[in-house]
């Protein structure tokens, strides 16, 4: 493949950049040391995907075994979960997620330039040599996309991006320039209150074609945020789909604020207005289903709708999906990743195994020490032995984690528009197959399902339970009870209101402990059959007891009404404990 066919990453000359870096050395032996301590395992790839033959990024070395989520192009793919779990604490460049709107640019590290314009003392056309030469800083940074998790939101109803699984994040020992600095030398100005980031034309198809974001002026000049113009990754120079040969850092906020390829950089008194900055990486009220009703609504550029930090997280990567194992009275350790987001750190991550009556510390792993302000930019891992016997027996356990300020995950999702910002409790079903358990995931996005169908299985080093044609069992429960799922979660529904809604109706298997409610078939516990008729719903069951709307005797308390005072007093003493029901 010819030069001009090619970008400079896979043409340029990588010792020969990174020894003209000033004080390039001290910086290598810095990030080696933090590497060695975290815990890294490379994964070489210096080979395009054969599926890119066709398209524009055919000169991109990339991992055939990263899961490609929109088709073959534009690249947006995820490493397997499993393949990630087992990648130690940082990601190598090659398996990082990644989400390219468009094409990945061909740049060259000698020719590329930042032009830095508005309200600055000396704007500029800042070149590579002279942008290294300023003070530079190096540490490890979680990345994640606004869109981690998505399936599930899309599950519920397609939203306006396409399916990601859980594993949307990675994390990598970042080399920059400080931003702060950059601004100090171009001279920011105070009346200077948003600082805009600008891909290179080109890039992307709607709007001007560029792909930015704008930021205030406040945390990109922030001491206490390390934000970066990041020319290293790992101790390496930028790989192609992550910006080469250099991109935006914003530790805490989601990737989607971080531009790629920072082409332009320019100083306003107001927000900018890409297209990519206003109509992306918003979580909009549930009612709002539609582009056109937030277009009706006035509130594309509503700040209280714009996702800069991420929210906390967590998932499950181990039991892997669809894995089985043998029930036995031994231990089974359950792991996964939790994140925070805005530099807190991840307190507590917790396991249930009967839907929040009890919780299971886990043990956390940080590899990351703090800053000096006590932040934290990192993923951590963490574990939990189980009992194999009491897997057996829960049918679902999920996972939550906290942050340094108790903020927690929700139990349930919110639909949203954009599907963003998905971080309710990572729930895996379990399934008794003989003298063997299976696990079920909420979702499953593989290349089996996008591009290949002959793609290979991910875990490869572990149990999986398949159908006879070497597939996975299942698509995951969220899409296998999709129907349930869409009745409980799904935006537009009627306001239906009911006097007997509540946690006790939910709770009502605990409450009545006889009512043991198979999943199979979903029936309610039948009421006392002492109890009088007339006190009896229609459907005889214990969580609707009382309910009768077509009586003369009305109930002061909740309104409902009876054909008798007997009736009435009934549904009081049953009800109404200790309190009267008059229609006073």
């Amino acid at each position: 493949m010819s030069a001009q066919q090619c970008g400079g990453y896979t043409v340029e000359n990588h010792a020969n950049i990174l020894a003209s870096i000033p004080g390039i050395n001290e910086e290598s032996q810095k990030i080696q040391t933090m590497m060695k301590k975290i815990g890294y395992l490379p994964n070489k790839i210096d080979k395009p995907d054969v599926r890119d033959a066709g398209n524009t990024d055919c000169w991109v070395p990339r991992d055939p075994r990263l899961n490609r989520l929109t088709g073959i192009h534009p690249f947006n793919c995820e490493a397997p979960l499993s393949v990630l779990r087992e990648s130690k604490f940082l990601t190598p460049a090659t398996l990082h997620y990644v989400r390219n709107h468009g094409i990945c640019p061909k740049l060259f590290w000698h020719d590329h330039t930042i032009d830095i314009s508005g309200l600055v003392d000396r704007p500029c056309k800042i070149s590579m040599a002279e942008l290294v030469s300023l003070p530079k800083v190096s540490l490890p940074v979680t990345l994640n996309c606004a869109g981690n998790r998505r399936k599930e939101q899309n599950l519920i109803q397609k939203g306006i991006g396409f399916h990601w699984g859980c594993a949307a994040a990675s994390t990598v020992v970042w080399t920059g320039v400080s931003l702060r600095d950059l601004l100090n030398h171009v001279g920011i100005r105070p009346e200077g209150k948003w600082v805009n980031f600008n891909s290179p034309k080109g890039e992307v198809p709607q709007g001007d074609t560029t792909y930015g974001a704008s930021h205030a002026t406040t945390v990109c000049m922030n001491p206490a945020r390390p934000c970066m113009l990041a020319f290293m990754m790992n101790g390496e120079l930028l790989h192609p789909d992550h910006g080469y040969p250099v991109r935006l850092l914003m530790p805490g906020y989601i990737g989607g604020r971080m531009i790629k390829w920072v082409s332009e950089i320019t100083v306003t008194t107001h927000e900018g207005d890409n297209h990519y900055h206003v109509y992306d990486n918003r979580v909009f009220p549930k009612h709002i289903d539609s582009k056109e009703a937030a277009t009706q609504e006035g509130i594309w550029k509503n700040p209280a709708y714009t996702i800069n930090d991420r929210n906390i997280n967590s998932a499950i990567w181990s039991p892997a999906h669809c894995a089985k194992v043998k029930v036995s009275e031994g231990l089974y350790t359950l792991r996964g990743y939790a994140y925070a987001g805005a530099g807190r750190p991840v307190h507590r991550v917790e396991i249930t195994l009967n839907n929040a009556q009890n919780w299971r510390p886990a043990c956390i792993e940080r590899f990351e020490e703090p800053d000096e302000f006590g932040q934290c930019w990192c993923w951590v891992f963490w574990s939990c032995q189980v009992p194999v016997n009491a897997l057996a027996q829960c049918g679902e356990f999920a996972v939550r984690a906290w942050d340094d300020s108790q903020n927690c995950q929700p139990e349930r999702p919110t639909w949203n528009l954009m599907g963003m910002m998905n971080n309710p409790w990572f729930r895996v079903k379990v399934h008794c197959l003989g003298n063997e358990i299976w696990f079920e995931h909420p979702t499953q996005v593989d290349n089996r399902h996008s591009i290949d169908k002959k793609a290979p299985l991910c875990p490869v080093d572990e149990t999986l339970h398949l159908t006879a044609e070497g597939n996975l069992a299942s698509v995951g429960w969220m899409e296998r009870m999709v129907g349930d799922v869409r009745k409980v979660y799904a935006p537009g529904l009627p306001e239906e209101l009911d006097c007997q809604e509540g946690w006790e109706r939910e709770k009502s298997h605990r409450i009545f402990r006889g009512a043991v409610i198979p999943s199979s078939t979903r029936t309610l516990k039948k009421i006392d059959p002492n109890f009088s008729p007339e006190a009896m719903s229609g459907d005889g069951s214990v969580v609707n007891v009382g309910i009768k709307l077509d009586g003369q005797v009305k109930c002061g308390k909740c309104r409902q009404q009876f054909t008798s005072e007997r009736a009435l007093k009934i549904h009081a003493d049953f009800i109404h404990v200790g309190g009267s029901s008059s229609t006073d």
